[in-house]
């Protein structure tokens, strides 16, 4: 049979016609992609819950380590603050007993020089004996009044009576000049001299209101014995006030 000019052959197969296979190969491609989306599936959830699992122990651990170093952090607290206590308690302990020794030296010193004192009067051994001005001691517990304490002694050999008259004068200035103040006993004249009459020793002790605008300077004492041999003793202090 002769060809026709100009037309293409083509090949062609001839296969038999089976409906039911078409179906079986489409329904087992199906069960197929089924099981392999299970398969995965599983996979993923499997792998989902052991990141779940080991994500809560990862939590679990965090919390623990969490609560343990709360836990330090609270005792080294408690441990800073016993200590902060305890470094305070020393240090007030260690004021305390300072103050105590401070306090003991001080009264051991006083307790020196009163009994240093009393053996220089009773038992006299120095070259400079006779009548003596000790000290003066001036307080003021009130404002613009002043309080003086005058120690007169007597080291002697033999302590007979010695009797004379103090005057206390009180030298500064009042508006910028000088000025001079006597310091009399209470209820005595201003000029008249303060007694005195002892053995052994005496305090001589006199007030004065400071007159308004007055500035202290010093203080000078004059003490003058009566009887024979007569001595005269003059001494000055500066303002301790």
């Amino acid at each position: 049979m002769a060809a026709v000019k100009g037309s293409k052959l083509h090949h062609m197969v001839v296969v038999p016609y089976r409906p039911l296979y078409k179906a079986m190969i489409f329904i087992v491609f199906i069960f197929a992609m089924a099981i392999f989306g299970w398969l995965t599936y599983e996979f993923g959830n499997n792998q989902g819950l052991e990141l779940k699992v080991q994500v809560v122990r990862e939590k679990d651990l965090i919390s623990k380590e969490l609560g343990e170093a709360r836990g330090l952090i609270n005792e080294m607290r408690q441990e800073i603050a016993d200590l902060t206590v305890g470094g305070e308690i020393d240090n007030q302990a260690n004021e305390e007993v300072r103050h105590t020794i401070e306090n003991q030296q001080n009264l051991l010193a006083a307790q020196n020089e009163e009994i240093s004192f009393y053996k220089g009067v009773m038992l006299p051994n120095v070259a400079n004996k006779g009548l003596r001005i000790e000290r003066l001691d001036v307080s003021s517990n009130v404002p613009g009044r002043v309080r003086y304490s005058l120690l007169l002694t007597q080291v002697v050999d033999k302590h007979d009576y010695v009797q004379g008259g103090v005057r206390i004068s009180l030298l500064g200035q009042n508006d910028g000049q000088e000025e001079t103040i006597q310091i009399s006993d209470s209820g005595r004249d201003e000029a008249e001299a303060i007694t005195f009459r002892f053995r052994y020793f005496q305090n001589i002790m006199v007030e004065q209101q400071l007159p308004n605008g007055f500035v202290p300077r010093e203080v000078m004492v004059v003490v003058q014995t009566s009887g024979l041999n007569a001595q005269r003793l003059e001494k000055t202090f500066d303002w301790s006030l």
